[in-house]
């Protein structure tokens, strides 16, 4: 080849690595696409599954948020009208982030709504729930802190299961915190059979329940927010609606 043969095949060559660098580049925008696309619609269909606040109206005033570090993730709550003076709440934080948390997430949702009316202990039905979740659970090896508590307006008494659940509380019309402790290691740590107590409530009474990832947030400065500036937030508003709280 000349010189002149050898500039133009290297001119060519370098059009065509270029369009193929541009076809793959376009592939790629193309996949990540249609997997925002996909996670969105993943993310969607979770926030379907937690119940609105309504269906246990008007016998309990509630307020919910949930906000997935990633666009899926193992947070949930759930509401149950147990009859005319009983509603039931659950609260959970499946461990990790992603799509296995997710998956295990749903699970709970649909075990849970099925235990909560057919066992009238707290303490029995998260035992329920761990037998119904024990396999996915050993399989992914994963585990899942859940508070699940009974508020029965007619006997004035709150009974309530905490399976390694954090932050759960009741804040007095005094304003005045009681921490209601875990009674036993979160579902999928341990194999007892989760136990059940009961506190006194009254109406007045605030059930704050809320994961890490409120008491982990961090503000511009990068400061963690911290159970106990939550709890001095909630006690300061304890007087509005559960929406203004939230």
């Amino acid at each position: 080849f000349t010189a002149g043969d050898q500039k133009l095949i290297s001119a060519i060559a370098t059009q065509v690595g270029t369009a193929i660098q541009n076809a793959r580049l376009v592939r790629e925008s193309l996949s990540q696409q249609r997997l925002r696309h996909e996670m969105q619609l993943a993310h969607d269909l979770q926030m379907r599954l937690l119940p609105s606040v309504d269906v246990v109206e008007p016998a309990a005033r509630v307020a919910a948020r949930v906000v997935p570090a990633e666009s899926v993730g193992g947070d949930l709550y759930n509401l149950f009208g147990l009859g005319p003076d009983k509603t039931g709440i659950m609260i959970g934080d499946v461990s990790g982030h992603g799509y296995q948390a997710a998956l295990i997430m749903a699970l709970a949702m649909s075990a849970s709504a099925i235990h909560a009316q057919t066992t009238a202990d707290p303490g029995e039905t998260l035992g329920a729930l761990l037998a119904s979740m024990r396999d996915e659970l050993e399989t992914t090896e994963m585990f899942m802190s859940t508070f699940y508590g009974v508020v029965d307006r007619a006997s004035g008494t709150l009974r309530y299961g905490n399976a390694g659940h954090p932050h759960a509380f009741v804040i007095s019309s005094d304003g005045s915190v009681e921490r209601l402790p875990a009674l036993d290691p979160p579902l999928g740590m341990g194999s007892s059979v989760p136990s059940g107590a009961s506190r006194p409530w009254s109406s007045d009474d605030l059930l704050l329940l809320f994961t890490d990832g409120v008491s982990d947030a961090r503000n511009r400065a990068r400061d963690h927010l911290g159970e106990d500036r939550v709890l001095e937030v909630a006690k300061k508003h304890r007087r509005g609606t559960p929406p203004e709280l939230m």
